[in-house]
């Protein structure tokens, strides 16, 4: 039991926090969990021999017709055919002193970080745990170069060697000292006929909201911007309040541009569906002081420029929702993520998830990289690994099992830190239909610029839009600065029109400055932070101090635009590694 409160010590924690421990002969099992805020959010069981604790929500246990007995004695007895049958975003853990055995799985969209050493005799939530059961901890210079290349880590490393992250949709069983790990769902990615596709995914993503405000208790809270995904998530969720919880508030932040309208839009989007809504202001003062543990809740696997705007969360009232939710995923789970141009314009399954994923040239990363690693190996090793038949099946293959869990939604650690939190999409008949998504409904690119410029907005996205709630088409999209209720050529037109204009106005938008390179250029307390965490990376072996320094200068000069991309991965890497490491 020691052990397990060491190891609970090392995560996160709050005042408010609670514990709940569980202990056979063999092995021992922890819980920490928001006590009263979100009671839904987890679920536990414990008969002397064995215990099991689901950490978050099982969002169609109602339909399934299973008791919390029930439940659990089904994961005993066959626990890939159970949670071959489960909906929702969630982590399993369970002991057993009967079998000698412990379990542990991931939801189908591995929603929930869930790290294990590699001999099996330890997992957690976080990397912090694991770290202090090693006698010498090692930092994974292939994992350093994921980063430095893609802003995240791909694949099932982590940045410490012996310890791994268990993929989604899979379970692990220890047992007489073997680890084994099966997965237990692989959807089809055969793409669906186009015709009637959009109109029966309306049905679909109903579906997945009705069940998951099934599973909220008291408030349910919303980040909401002028974009499309958080405007349909808001309009579904907005019916059921007052019936499968008690409220909805939104909450909204200038960002994603700065001064791109999004609060004025987020604002009428509440007005219409009459809920409250507050925004919470993102400043130097409270990036400065959360940065370090943020780059902690997310094991610093994930570049500090991704998850920049939910630092909004600490500057949310105190009086906030019991459950915060975003849109993060929707859209790249219709198509706004992988273009049509990365199965028609790439020759591999490798050629095509660098294209989708690296935010810089393979180059640059070997230039940054003191070690000789291959910036592309990861993607080499997981096209290798595929059962997939074909290179299509391959790259969505790829993208299903490390865009969701390791980039989009990993930052969900960080609104989780404060509140309970629910992704809806981690939803088997939701996913096994946005897998087979028709080709031409993924987000085209303009001719003879080699995929680099994109359309803006997918289809999908839009007629979602108009099928859920017409009202909210008539309000102004604003990364197209078109309705939705209008038709796609004019998006694409209204994209293209607003951003170029943008830029030539030297405003912040889709590809322009961002807030946190105009904080480092105007604020000295800003510049001396990077500066001196850039200057300490230059110290580390594992970095080539002269490529660190000359991306400084390009981007000081305006060469270059490294903020968000190259100096955001160096800056988190060495953040974490002195939090954590040193």
């Amino acid at each position: 039991m020691a052990a397990l409160e060491d190891a609970a010590s090392s995560l996160h924690d709050e005042p408010w926090y609670e514990r709940e421990t569980f202990e056979t002969d063999d092995y021992a099992l922890g819980l920490v969990h928001h006590g009263d805020r979100d009671p839904s959010g987890r679920l536990t069981y414990d008969d002397g021999d064995r215990a099991a604790v689901v950490n978050g929500a099982i969002t169609n246990r109602d339909r399934l017709g299973l008791s919390t007995d029930e439940l659990f004695e089904s994961l005993f007895d066959d626990p890939a055919a159970l949670l071959a049958r489960l909906d929702g975003p969630f982590v399993v853990a369970a002991i057993d002193q009967t079998t000698d055995r412990l379990i542990v799985a991931t939801d189908r969209l591995g929603t929930r970080p869930c790290y294990y050493l590699d001999d099996g005799t330890a997992f957690a939530s976080g990397l912090a745990p694991l770290i202090t059961r090693l006698d010498d901890p090692t930092v994974d210079e292939r994992a350093v170069s994921d980063m430095l290349l893609m802003g995240y880590v791909w694949g099932e490393k982590t940045l410490v060697e012996g310890v791994t992250r268990l993929p989604p949709a899979t379970v692990l069983e220890y047992r007489a000292g073997e680890v084994s790990t099966d997965r237990y769902w692989s959807p089809s990615f055969d793409a669906l006929p186009d015709d009637g596709y959009l109109t029966r995914l309306a049905d679909r993503y109903r579906t997945v909201i009705d069940d998951t405000a099934g599973t909220i208790d008291d408030d349910a809270g919303l980040w909401l911007s002028g974009g499309l995904d958080s405007r349909t998530m808001a309009g579904e969720l907005a019916r059921h309040a007052g019936r499968a919880f008690d409220d909805l508030e939104a909450y909204t932040y200038d960002a994603n541009p700065s001064g791109g309208g999004n609060p004025a839009l987020a604002r009428r989007v509440a007005d219409h569906l009459d809920i409250g809504i507050d925004q919470v202001e993102l400043t130097p003062e409270l990036f400065l002081e959360r940065l370090g543990e943020a780059v902690d809740l997310t094991d610093g696997m994930l570049r500090w420029s991704s998850f920049l705007n939910l630092l909004s969360v600490y500057a949310l009232p105190d009086d906030h929702a019991g459950v915060l939710m975003e849109g993060a995923g929707q859209g790249e789970l219709m198509g706004h993520h992988l273009r049509r141009r990365h199965f028609t314009g790439t020759d591999s399954p490798v050629e095509s998830m660098y294209w989708s994923e690296a935010m810089v040239d393979h180059g640059t990363v070997s230039d940054l990289l003191a070690a000789d690693v291959d910036p592309l190996q990861s993607f080499v090793d997981t096209a290798e690994r595929s059962d997939a038949r074909t290179k299509k099946g391959t790259i969505l293959e790829a993208h299903l099992d490390n865009y969701y869990a390791r980039m989009t939604l990993a930052s969900n650690e960080i609104p989780r830190s404060r509140a309970g939190t629910r992704v809806p999409f981690a939803h088997r008949e939701f996913l096994e239909y946005v897998a087979r998504l028709p080709l031409k409904y993924r987000i085209g690119t303009v001719p003879f610029t080699n995929g680099t410029i994109p359309f803006g907005v997918t289809p999908a996205k839009l007629t979602l839009t108009r099928d859920l709630n017409p009202d909210l088409a008539t309000i102004r999209y604003e990364r197209t600065g078109v309705a939705p209720k209008y038709p796609y050529p004019l998006h694409v037109a209204g994209f293209l029109t607003t951003t170029a204009a943008a830029r030539l106005l030297k405003r912040t938008t889709y590809g322009g400055r961002s807030t946190t390179d105009e904080w480092y250029r105007n604020d000295p307390r800003v510049r001396e932070f990077f500066d001196d965490l850039l200057e300490r990376a230059c110290e580390r072996s594992v970095f080539d101090a002269e490529t660190i320094r000359r991306l400084r200068r390009e981007h000081l000069a305006g060469d270059a635009d490294h903020m968000v991309t190259s100096i955001a991965a160096i800056t988190t890497l060495e953040l974490w590694m002195e939090r954590n490491l040193d």
